[in-house]
């Protein structure tokens, strides 16, 4: 196999992995953000902003595994 080919290789793993630990990061987040809330529905809206800063900083993690996928490609 080329160099070419090994660095194609080695970004479609990047960016699977990624996307792979994103989605079980965030449905774990979810799930245990729905758990607070039915626990203690007076703290709905507090909840809910973690949860979004949380997913935000999750998906960042995912962003960067695209942009190494890309930098592996354009090599």
């Amino acid at each position: 196999m080329t160099a070419q080919g090994w660095a194609w290789l080695s970004a479609g793993l990047a960016i699977g992995l990624a996307a792979l630990g994103t989605g079980i990061g965030i449905g774990f987040l979810a799930g245990k953000s729905v758990e607070a809330v039915a626990r203690q529905p007076e703290q709905r809206g507090t909840i809910q902003r973690l949860m979004i800063l949380g997913i935000a900083f999750i998906e960042a993690l995912c962003l960067y595994g695209l942009v190494v996928a890309i930098l592996l490609i354009g090599k």
